[in-house]
């Protein structure tokens, strides 16, 4: 009985020749190519600091406390101004300019650096006897000894290292012997007063505030105000040295002047003497005039001798025909009496002979007539002719005149020039000399005032507070650098971390499907939601932190709807019946994988029943420790031909705690994982599981590096991809992606693992998703 009834059990579970599942599954899903600009919220930048607050509260505290304590070290300093008023010109008590020289443009950087110079410095020096006082020279904070410490250190380490010659063979520095000058002020005692002396002018004006820092508040308001009083002594001083040099100098330029001037006086003397010149002005113009009108007259005359050429050499040309001739009123009578005549002449004609008296009377008349004409033709030729000559005649006389006029005036000009240069010589020398007596004496008053430039409009104060450090300014400063600094490192971070964080990594820049995103499982651990480890016990050795985690059936989270939703995605990715092998694996180790896979078929057997989760990962396998199973029989003695498949109730095929999950767990660890994932046996098996269980789901190890996953990605109907927020980087994800797109294998979307709220991207689904879970069930809980 018992031997038939198993025979029947092997007949109904016998494996039989492998056939590929024909499933209208969504193969290798993804997005179009191209990518919608979405817009950047700020909420997106608000999380990128949340999710990096760490490195902006450590970052902003390690600058507020190093701040603090460089402070705290600082020794403080008081500053006392004066405010000076420096103007171009002196005030106008003269008539008269000052004999100092106009001010050009770099007059004012001019006096800047003279208040900072050692020459000034020094004075202020002796007048204050500085070298004197112990409260002069500056103090040595703390901080200035840590750095001068950590200087000599560094300098004497780097003179050791970097040192090629012997120190017996050094030159040595020969001892200054000079004696020194009595009243001498050492330069390290006005390089001090400098150091320290602040020169700031107020901008669009003429004032200048003079500082002076002091870490004694009553020697910063005396050396302000020394400095202040020594300057403008030394502008006076000034003004006077270079009035007397002044003077000496015009003394011994008039006395070199006046010796010109007499000399010159002498040659123009002698020059008009022998030339016989008494030089009139008045006459020299007079010349000139003349020459002048006689130029015009000629030039008159002769455009009218031209004229008049022209007009007669045109009428003998073309004589009576002429315009001239015609148009003259007697003979243009003449001819008009003619013209009657021969009309009358003509009307006779025809009655009368010529012998006729009658018309031997009017021949008479035309002929005299006509001769008349002729006549008179030739007395305006005549004219024409005569007024040519005397035209002519005209202008030979004034070009004789022109040409008499013009010796005089060049030799009146020839004797003139030479004595012109020696009078304008004399002129010269005479208006230098003036000019020098009366600068001379103008010197003479200068030299004697006390006007300046420069006034004290307000006289340094006793400072009460110290101006260095500010502390609130310096911590106000240390929060704004920290929280900036901080908040600049955390994007930095964020731009060189090259893990998938959110959903929109996937989606948007490697064109892969969500199938859903997994919160840390920490979330809820304690709140009797999950089966492991709490609710089962767990074998010797293992670590409980390292356990994979079952949420318990029937209990409600955000967690578990998050499972839900993915097995709904998965179960949906077939239009026609959902897929019944899908493989789950992953880029990496420890992203949670089989975690993911445990929840998985948890979700998947509410909705569709009865599964098996089959352990494929033949190195490092895990379920068996989840579900405290004994783990020598397995796959790999199925695979390796060790053992049949005999049944559901098999040793292959182990029972869980959970109703309704089956698992067949990895066996023992083969030293050739991956020839036995490619035999057919396992394809045969699973083939064999269709027709017991709802759905298969097979527990791979990592796709980089091993070539376990690509062979089992070609035998199941569809591969979920399990990624670690944080950790798995997105070229791990890019390089899967076309591994799984050169094999032509089946990818039904990515669960993101891992995720905290921080990083969900704003405005996504997931992200309302969350929340909206987040809050249901925290309402639910109360």
């Amino acid at each position: 009985m018992m031997n038939n009834k198993d025979d029947d059990i092997r007949h109904q579970y016998e494996i039989k020749k492998y056939e590929q599942g024909n499933f209208p599954l969504s193969t290798h899903i993804e997005y179009p190519n191209f990518k919608v600009e979405e817009e950047v919220h700020m909420m997106d930048y608000l999380n990128v600091i949340l999710k990096r607050k760490w490195i902006v509260l450590i970052f902003l505290i390690s600058v507020f406390v190093t701040v603090i304590i460089l402070t705290s070290m600082m020794t403080p300093l008081y500053k006392s101004s004066a405010v000076l008023k420096i103007e171009k010109e002196n005030p106008n008590v003269l008539s008269f300019k000052d004999v100092v020289s106009s001010p050009d443009a770099n007059y004012y950087s001019t006096q800047y650096e003279i208040l900072k110079s050692r020459n000034l410095a020094e004075r202020v020096i002796r007048q204050l006897s500085l070298d004197k006082n112990n409260d002069f020279m500056p103090v040595e904070s703390k901080l200035d000894k840590i750095k001068r410490i950590i200087s000599d250190n560094t300098i004497g380490i780097l003179l050791n290292l970097f040192s090629f010659t012997d120190s017996k063979n050094s030159v040595k520095e020969k001892p200054n012997n000079n004696p020194p000058v009595k009243d001498e002020i050492p330069n390290y005692l006005s390089s001090a007063l400098i150091g320290r002396l602040e020169i700031q002018p107020v901008k669009n004006s003429q004032l200048v505030n003079l500082s002076f820092i002091s870490h004694n508040p009553e020697l910063s308001m005396n050396v302000a105000n020394a400095v202040a009083e020594t300057y403008i002594a030394f502008d006076l001083e000034s003004r006077v040295d270079a009035s007397k040099d002044a003077r000496d100098f015009l003394e011994k330029q008039i006395e070199i002047t006046k010796e010109k001037l007499k000399d010159s006086e002498t040659r123009l003397n002698d020059y008009a003497s022998k030339n016989e010149i008494i030089f009139d002005r008045s006459k020299e113009n007079l010349l000139t005039s003349k020459l002048s009108d006689i130029s015009t007259v000629l030039n008159s005359v002769t455009t009218e001798k031209m004229q008049k050429e022209a007009l007669y050499r045109e009428v003998k040309e073309s004589g009576a025909n002429n315009p001239i001739i015609l148009n003259n009123s007697l003979i243009l009578g003449l001819k008009t009496t003619l013209s009657l005549l021969e009309a009358e002449y003509s009307n006779l004609s025809k009655t009368y002979t010529s012998d006729y008296p009658k018309m031997k009377s009017l021949k008479s008349q035309m002929d005299a007539i006509q001769k008349r004409i002729e006549q008179e033709t030739s007395k305006l030729i005549n004219s024409l002719q005569s007024d040519y000559n005397a035209s002519l005649k005209k202008e030979e006389n004034l070009t004789r005149a022109f040409n008499a006029q013009k010796k005089k005036v060049l030799s009146f000009q020839d004797k003139g020039a030479q004595f012109e240069v020696l009078k304008r010589e004399v002129d010269g020398n005479k208006n230098l000399y003036n000019d020098l007596l009366q600068r001379h004496n103008e010197v003479g008053v200068s030299a004697s005032s006390k006007a300046t430039n420069i006034q004290i409009l307000d006289k340094a104060l006793y400072s009460k507070a110290p101006f260095k450090p500010d502390k609130l300014r310096n911590i106000l400063l240390s929060i704004i650098f920290g929280l900036m600094g901080g908040i600049g490192l955390a994007f930095l971070v964020e731009y060189f971390d090259n893990s998938v964080k959110d959903t929109h990594d996937i989606e948007k820049e490697i064109n892969l499907p969500i199938l859903g995103i997994i919160t840390n499982f920490k979330n809820i651990a304690g709140k009797g939601n999950l089966l492991i480890p709490e609710k089962i016990p767990l074998q010797k050795g293992s670590n409980p932190s390292t356990m994979p985690m079952i949420l318990c059936s029937g209990k409600t989270s955000s967690l578990s709807e998050a499972f839900r939703s993915i097995g709904a995605f998965i179960s949906l990715s077939s239009s026609s019946k959902p897929p019944k092998s899908i493989l789950v694996t992953g880029p990496e180790e420890k992203i949670g994988k089989t975690t993911i896979c445990l929840n998985i078929a948890m979700a998947l057997m509410e909705s569709l029943g009865n599964g098996i989760i089959i352990d494929a990962d033949l190195r490092r396998p895990k379920l068996h420790n989840t579900f405290k199973l004994n783990n020598s029989i397995g796959l790999s003695s199925f695979l390796s031909g060790n053992i049949e498949f005999d049944g559901i109730n098999g040793a292959l095929v182990k029972p869980t705690s959970v109703k309704g999950l089956s698992v067949i767990t990895s066996g023992p660890i083969p030293p050739n994982p991956s020839e036995l994932l490619t035999s057919t046996r396992l394809q045969d098996l699973i083939y064999a599981l269709y027709s017991v269980f709802e759905f298969i789901i097979i527990d791979s190890p990592p796709i980089m590096g091993l070539p376990d996953t690509i062979y089992l990605s070609k035998i199941v109907d569809g591969t979920v991809l399990v990624v670690k927020a944080g950790k798995t980087p997105k070229k791990a994800l890019i390089e899967v992606k076309k591994v799984f797109r050169n094999i032509n294998a089946k990818i039904l979307g990515v669960v993101l693992n891992g995720v905290k709220k921080n990083d969900i991207k704003y405005g996504s689904y997931n992200f309302y998703l969350s929340s909206y879970y987040s809050s249901y069930f925290k309402e639910e809980e109360h």
